[in-house]
């Protein structure tokens, strides 16, 4: 490493490694992360690629724990350097799962906090939580250039309304909405937005008449940025059949795990003993540059829990199945696993291509897919956070 290699430096005390991974894994990174602490037994490296961590190192010792570990040092200075990386990867999950698994082990004080945060402690932008355990979840620093003009709502005014139509979509500049979902039992609140988070749908590209999935309700005054939809439609529209299918899946998903995480608070979620006549399908085993799309038959995404599945979604025909690293997509392999029916049958697709296309997006259509990628991992998580509440309260 030399230092015309060095793009970024800073301390963790002002932007935490939560933030930084995001931020370094949005402009897909590709580099080394290194990590130097006055109460450190010398440096700790992250490695990425394509914005992904593959492997981290402190001393002797490597791996996914190392990663975890360096949650703790608070108040380290970091440099981040581009360069080609030929290391062995060794942490398998996407950088979503990576960072969320971080911040709530350290939240429950099962990493070593090593020295101590000059400012007062600041909380990430990613996965926090508030004292009913709902997550709030903030987006990327704002991109103008897509931003037409503002709206302003007060506190308790909806914003957009479950079931009603509408194409609208903002950026939120400042304050905090609620987004909750409502069944005939009642309503169940999902998760909350602040800045940076978007409003509305990837979905509201495909369709003239598209029908809201959940209510958003703002909680305070709540500024938002009325975001160019024609602008962002003509790129949209540019994109490849296979892309737009892909986001789409994405955001289908999204929309199956929300509903499961509300039937889940009135304990009608489905979870099996067994999954039947579906047999699992290996994604392990999926080379890393494929995906499949699924062509005939369905196919189950389950979370393993005490020798039981719960089912997060159902994907039929058009829909994709396997690690997307660049979208940060947080699914199978790692964090679920897939069943198919007897009759499943899929082609492979090249993640080459998607990749050189994602590349040349916008910021902003780039932060609308890591916004709905980073919902998908935040729900999931949601769900089984629920079901754990549930189960302790029996």
């Amino acid at each position: 490493m030399t230092d015309s290699n060095i793009v970024l430096k800073g301390k963790l005390s002002f932007l935490n490694l939560a933030e930084l991974i995001q931020l370094l894994g949005g402009s897909g990174s590709t580099g080394i992360l290194t990590l130097s602490s006055t109460h450190a037994k010398g440096p700790g490296y992250i490695y990425m690629v394509d914005g992904n961590p593959i492997d981290a190192a402190y001393q002797d010792k490597n791996g996914r724990e190392i990663f975890n570990d360096f949650f703790g040092w608070l108040d380290a200075e970091f440099e981040f350097s581009e360069e080609k990386i030929l290391h062995r990867k060794t942490i398998q999950k996407n950088r979503m799962e990576l960072i969320l698994d971080g911040l709530r082990m350290l939240d429950d004080d099962l990493i070593d906090k090593l020295g101590h945060a000059h400012t007062p402690a600041k909380k990430s932008k990613i996965d926090l939580k508030d004292d009913a355990g709902i997550p709030i979840i903030k987006g990327p620093l704002v991109d103008y250039l897509y931003v037409l003009d503002e709206d302003e709502f007060s506190e308790g005014q909806e914003i957009v309304v479950q079931e009603k139509y509408g194409n609208w979509l903002w950026v939120i500049l400042e304050g905090t909405v609620e987004v909750f979902r409502t069944l005939p039992e009642g309503r169940v609140t999902i998760s909350k937005l602040s800045e940076g988070g978007f409003i509305g749908s990837i979905g509201s590209l495909k369709e003239k008449t598209y029908v809201r999935s959940a209510t958003v309700k703002a909680l305070t005054r709540v500024q938002l940025g009325v975001l160019d939809y024609h602008q962002i439609l003509n790129e949209f529209s540019r994109m490849s059949e296979c892309f737009q299918e892909v986001l789409f899946s994405i955001e289908n998903r999204l929309i199956q795990v929300t509903t499961e995480c509300t039937k889940a608070q009135f304990k009608k979620i489905k979870i099996f003993p067994d999954m039947g006549d579906f047999k699992q399908l290996k994604t392990s085993e999926i080379a890393d540059d494929k995906i499949l799309r699924i062509t005939a038959g369905k196919a189950v995404v389950v979370k393993p829990a005490n020798k039981q599945f719960i089912q997060l979604c159902r994907l039929k025909s058009g829909d994709f199945i396997g690690d997307i690293p660049f979208l940060t997509t947080s699914h199978e392999p790692y964090s679920a696993q897939v069943f198919i029916s007897g009759d499943f049958e899929s082609e492979k697709i090249d993640l080459i291509d998607l990749k050189e296309e994602y590349n040349d997006l916008s910021l902003t259509l780039k932060n609308m897919i890591l916004h709905t990628s980073t919902c998908l991992a935040v729900t999931s998580g949601r769900l089984i956070d629920i079901l754990k509440n549930s189960k302790s309260k029996q």
